[in-house]
């Protein structure tokens, strides 16, 4: 049983069967179940604001300016000369309780050049940033996501997507538990797959901000002078821009301790394996038609089995109808370039959960390595929902 609290002061009582607490940096549900929150409170003070703004900033791009007492993110939104705003408020205005936006604009100027100008602030707010995680996600019928489970500073840009990728990794295994899909062992995963990502992500963005806010004349030198143009050079490489994106955007997060991934033997070095997400690739699925998205084209609330190479196992599972979809990738000289391109071999199959990570991955699929897989990792209840693939081929 849930109480409710509304925002005119009554309450209502929900018969629940699970709780998802997202309610915060001072969450209600990770109190109540008495779960710790161990870390630390940063001694600056932040600020945000949602601008219209004009000056030398790369449009469409995120800005980032460093300076020997901070830096200031610069991020382009919807809409010609909008940028959200985030930065560090100068140690001289931190105990002012008025603080406006309008004090902050001359140490924005001072860094980001004199032609920065903004015509209007339509939101402005500052706050203080913790270090924290929970010890664990989960309590019984109760789980923590976003900022009631982790908190961080905004170095990397990374909070909401966690935050996102937390209720998508949950999400997924819950609604196949409420449906009756699955036994609720399927639930341990949630936070044996996300507290690794969550550690790894306070332990670089912690070290990343205390260089970036250092008073050291050395730190402030690197931080000035030397990593911007590090970092100028370094984003001509094409490598390094991909794996800036894979990070920033969180799809290089892999699983691969995961109980819920198992990697065959005979995949070669570089193929896609068990715990990562599954790569983007665009492929012909009928001579006649254009390439298209496969992420567009695979329903998320289903697991997609997809083959490579291995036409004739399709005939043994395309006669059924359930939680799994196959799709055979035929052959052709699109697919061949992207699958080149992906590092995916002939022959191949690969298992994708909902959210596009591969729980499964192999060569030659074995209908009972399936089976298997399905019964053991997930667990699919497959009686209850009838019967579990559905073909789908050119």
């Amino acid at each position: 049983m849930a109480t409710l609290k509304r925002k005119d002061g009554s309450t209502l009582e929900v018969k629940a069967a699970w709780v998802a607490g997202c309610d915060g940096t001072h969450s209600t549900v990770r109190s109540l179940c008495g779960i710790p929150f161990p870390g630390a409170l940063y001694e600056h003070a932040f600020f945000v604001a949602d601008t219209r703004a004009t000056g030398t900033m790369a449009p469409g791009e995120l800005n980032v300016y460093l300076w020997r007492s901070g830096f200031h993110l610069f991020f382009p939104m919807r809409g010609s000369d909008h940028w959200r705003v985030v930065g560090i408020v100068p140690p001289d205005l931190r105990a002012r309780d008025d603080l406006d936006f309008d004090a902050v604009v001359p140490s924005l100027r001072k860094e980001a050049g004199s032609q920065l100008s903004f015509q209007k602030c339509y939101w402005y707010s500052t706050y203080r940033i913790h270090h924290r995680r929970a010890e664990r996600f989960r309590d019984r019928r109760c789980f923590l996501l976003g900022d009631a489970a982790h908190i961080h500073s905004p170095v990397g840009a990374q909070g909401m997507n966690t935050g996102l990728q937390d209720a998508y990794n949950l999400a997924w295994k819950l609604a196949l538990v409420a449906s009756g899909g699955t036994r609720e062992t399927l639930l341990d995963s949630y936070e044996k797959e996300r507290i690794p990502v969550a550690e790894r992500l306070l332990r670089t963005t912690d070290q990343a901000f205390s260089f970036i806010v250092s008073d050291r004349w050395l730190a402030g030198l690197l931080r000035t002078r030397v990593l911007p143009r590090l970092f100028a050079l370094a984003m001509h490489r094409d490598r390094i821009r991909k794996l800036a994106f894979r990070t920033i955007s969180q799809i290089g997060i892999r699983y691969a301790s995961s109980p819920l991934s198992e990697t065959l033997a005979g995949l070669p070095d570089g193929a896609p394996r068990a715990g990562d997400r599954f790569p983007w690739l665009r492929l012909k699925f009928a001579p006649d038609s254009p390439a298209e998205d496969l992420f567009a084209r695979l329903d998320d609330t289903r697991f997609h089995l997809i083959l490579f190479g291995q036409s004739s196992v399709l005939d043994r599972l395309s006669d059924r109808n359930g939680l799994v979809l196959v799709h055979r990738v035929p052959d052709n000289p699109v697919n061949d370039e992207e699958c080149a391109r992906a590092k995916i071999p002939k022959p191949s199959f690969y298992l994708l959960h909902p959210d596009g990570h591969v729980g499964l991955a192999g060569t030659i699929l074995e209908p009972a390595t399936l089976t298997r897989y399905l019964a053991e990792r997930l667990p699919l209840r497959s009686e209850r929902n009838g019967p579990l693939l559905r073909g789908r081929a050119a």
